[in-house]
């Protein structure tokens, strides 16, 4: 599929040189800010020093909270904080589309967003932004209120729970702008999770890997029962990263989302 005005590049096949990364491990990292201009998003004011808090953050409390694997700084840089970096194109396009009264915030919610990926960095490179990240570990979401009041963020929520059951909450429910997840679960089961969390108009923005044919053919079918549609699937350009572009078309049957476990144990875009 085409990618929509905004997305950095469209997919190139597996295993071509195109779709390499733009910074493989290999060569020598540049550095944070120096990636993010060379893909077309620098970073701005206070956004620079923030993620060098952020970074010093992770590295400290990432045992104690068991946050993420990755703990060189580097590859927190390049394979956390870039990756999240990249969808910035295709977060500003998606606010683009969306008309709102002058001082009013666009907003976002993160599903999932374990140490805040990519909801908080988002966040900091686009600090107007009306975040909520939401998480179901309450180690993860007292790490996220630490990170949020040592980087003296606004307009930023944390909210420990699942999607499934904020889904049917009306403080939750077609409330947002945009949605995102990160390696949460497969796109059927993203999208009974994103979806319903979305005005329509809105948009959801789900990174995913290289391998994802079969979850884009379930995707499309499980979008259909929500009330959205796949638009794009774009390549981005680090790390092997499709971005999958969703649209909220429609209300979202109130059925949906279904109660915590079925969407995982019984994938929408699998049913007849």
């Amino acid at each position: 599929m085409n990618a929509i005005s905004g997305v950095s590049t469209p997919p190139a096949p597996a295993g071509s040189d195109a779709a390499s990364n733009a910074f493989p491990p290999e060569r020598v990292w540049p550095g944070l800010a120096h990636a993010a201009r060379a893909i077309g998003v620098p970073l701005e004011g206070e956004a620079a020093a923030r993620f060098a808090q952020y970074q010093e953050l992770l590295l400290t409390h990432s045992v104690r909270f068991n946050l993420t694997a990755i703990r060189e700084p580097h590859e927190i840089e390049r394979r956390l904080f870039l990756d999240a970096v990249a969808m910035v194109p295709a977060l500003d396009a998606a606010v683009a589309a969306i008309p709102l009264p002058a001082g009013q915030a666009h907003s976002l919610v993160d599903i999932g967003t374990g140490a805040g990926f990519p909801g908080l960095v988002l966040k900091i490179v686009r600090p107007a932004l009306d975040v909520t990240l939401i998480d179901a570990t309450a180690k993860k979401v007292s790490f996220l209120r630490t990170v949020i009041a040592a980087l003296k963020l606004d307009t930023v929520g944390v909210v420990h729970g699942r999607a499934e059951d904020l889904g049917h909450d009306p403080a939750f429910r077609a409330r947002f702008d945009v949605a995102t997840a990160r390696a949460v679960a497969n796109l059927p089961v993203l999208l009974e999770y994103v979806v319903p969390l979305l005005k329509i108009g809105g948009t959801a923005l789900l990174p995913k890997g290289l391998e994802i044919d079969e979850e884009l053919r379930t995707g499309n079918r499980a979008a259909a029962h929500l009330g959205a549609a796949i638009v794009s699937d774009a390549r981005l350009p680090v790390d092997g990263t499709r971005l999958i572009i969703a649209s909220k078309c429609a209300p979202t049957p109130g059925a949906y989302p279904r109660r915590v476990g079925i969407p995982s144990r019984s994938p929408l875009g699998e049913r007849s």
